[in-house]
């Protein structure tokens, strides 16, 4: 993999002493600041020499404006050390005759390189050698930069992923990387070995709130849209920083590859989300043909299905004004992980203000239904860990067949009122109770529903036995439960109606022995009554 070269753009005065040109000379002082990198040649050797100095200059001088001025020889060396100079390159020989104790222990004081030349060596020859070396580093970097630039940009035009891009972009800046896809709510993060190491046994979550926390944080801006964020970690200070133009190179290219992933992503995202919301609004005269068309997008309708609609917010009381937007990101990607995680597969429609989640497993109904009693908590969890976040979401029962996708998407709409009305989280269908009916937009079509889910195979006058089971039912209501009243109204033998109401209590999953569910059957069974009079 190409590296950027081990050495900047400007060369540290301990690079350069190690040219031809300074050989014989000798830093005499100031020996922690020779990392400072040099970005010029400075040879003003005037009384006012401080007028024309830059940061980053070495300056070269014998001290003849200066040499007979003691007060104006204490001042050199802190004077340009406050312009920020990288070292001072002295010939003393002729004026100064040897370099004075003052300028030697201001050097040292402030780490400010003092190197003192052979008085074989021209200054002309100095100059020419610097800037020799400054040039030939630009026009390396320069080469370096565009060839990194090729490189990323060929890779992604012949297909490279996001999680390539992040092993490249780790290669070239020698860190962990993380990278938040904001418009296709993706994530891709490449670590370090070191890394690897320190963060093993770490949760995912964990990981990437960690590289987060101790980053440098790049927006993926381009033409004023923004893609996303780059994050680069480093556990301990890099040796080498990136130079900005291979940085500002990296920055322009990985939304390359953002907007071909959304560009691929809405050539089937859209057939699907309109054909998802054709089977939710349509009529649908051959089912043959849209199960068929469902196996096209990989939608087998014999299984379970469930629908999940929720609607994330920004919180108005965050002052990060990108918390709400990579926090989304993490959001959707720990969510697609969850649900991957739980055996569910996943296909996700956005509308103009709701996310509509189609959950699918070949699990039979009881399994499907006992994994979303996980759902509330988990949402819980999400808007405590992402707290720029508000979520309010209604989640349906899992059915099968087209039929059941649309019932799931009525349940789920319920569910969604009764959250909105509580101010968020997350509510199933199943947990309602008796707020299905109040939340019903067709409540005569809700309780019908309501019924026949609560009493099931009581209903079913095919079936043996069910009439008998319905009649000792009622009988249970009427007597308040008293076992021996039952079986003299019913003209039936005590251990007789326990084992009917066990029975009963098989067909309808629900115990008369339970507040909350003897209550659901009495209701359910009052409603059947009314409605059956009704007709």
């Amino acid at each position: 993999m190409l590296r950027v070269p081990e050495w900047s753009f400007h060369p540290s005065l301990s690079e350069l002493l190690s040219l031809p040109v300074f050989q014989g000379s000798r830093v005499l002082a100031g020996h922690a600041g020779l990392e400072h990198p040099v970005t010029g040649i400075n040879l003003s050797d005037t009384p006012e020499y401080y007028k024309w100095l830059s940061p980053g200059e070495l300056m070269v001088s014998t001290c003849f404006a200066l040499h007979d001025n003691p007060g104006a020889l204490a001042d050199f060396i802190p004077t340009l050390s406050s312009k920020g100079l990288s070292g001072l390159i002295l010939k003393p020989g002729q004026y100064l005759g040897s370099t004075p104790k003052v300028m030697l222990a201001c050097a040292d004081q402030l780490a400010f390189p003092l190197v003192e030349l052979p008085e074989s060596v021209r200054f002309s020859d100095i100059t020419k050698a610097v800037s020799d070396e400054l040039l030939r580093r630009q026009t390396a970097l320069l080469r370096s930069t565009l060839t990194v630039n090729e490189m990323l940009t060929r890779t992604i035009v012949e297909g490279a992923g996001l999680e390539e891009i992040t092993r490249m972009v780790s290669g070239l800046t020698g860190g962990s990387i993380l990278v938040l896809d904001c418009i296709n709510n993706r994530r891709a993060r490449f670590l370090t070995e070191t890394d690897a190491t320190r963060f093993s046994g770490h949760s995912e979550e964990q990981i990437d709130r960690a590289l987060i926390a101790g980053s440098e944080m790049h927006v993926l801006r381009v033409g004023g849209h923004s893609f996303g964020f780059l994050y680069v970690y480093h556990s301990l200070p890099p040796i080498e920083a990136l130079d900005d133009g291979i940085m500002a190179q990296v920055l322009q290219t990985i939304p390359l590859e953002i907007a071909r992933e959304r560009t691929v992503r809405e050539r089937g995202d859209q057939h699907f989300d309109e054909f998802l919301l054709h089977l939710l609004s349509d009529h649908i005269a051959d089912e043959h043909r849209e199960a068929a068309r469902a196996r096209a997008f990989g939608l087998d309708l014999s299984q379970n299905h469930l629908i999940l609609r929720a609607r994330v917010i920004d919180r108005s009381d965050t002052n990060n004004k990108y918390a709400g937007v990579f926090q989304r990101t993490l959001l959707a990607s720990d969510v697609q992980t969850t649900l991957t995680n739980l055996g569910f597969s996943l296909h996700l429609v956005t509308t103009s203000d709701e996310y509509l989640l189609l959950l699918s497993a070949p699990l039979e109904n009881r399994a499907f239904t006992a994994l979303t009693t996980r759902f509330p908590e988990r949402v819980d969890r999400y808007m405590e860990d992402y707290d720029a976040l508000s979520i309010i979401a209604g989640c349906g029962r899992p059915h099968s067949g087209i039929a059941g996708l649309v019932r799931s998407d009525r349940e789920s709409r319920l569910a969604f009122r009764a959250s909105l009305s509580r101010g968020g989280g997350l509510t199933r269908f199943e947990d309602l109770g008796l707020l299905r009916l109040v939340y019903a937009s067709e409540p005569e079509a809700e309780i019908d529903t309501f019924v026949h889910e609560t009493l099931r195979g009581l209903l079913d006058h095919s079936q043996p036995r069910s009439s008998e089971l319905l009649q000792t039912l009622e009988s249970y209501f009427r007597n308040y439960g008293n076992l021996k009243r039952i079986s003299e109204e019913m003209y039936a033998h005590y251990n007789t109606v326990v084992y009917r109401l066990k029975s009963i209590r098989e067909i309808t999953g629900l115990d008369v022995h339970i507040p909350a569910q003897r209550f659901q059957l009495e209701l359910a069974l009052q409603l059947y009554r009314l409605t059956t009079l009704d007709h």
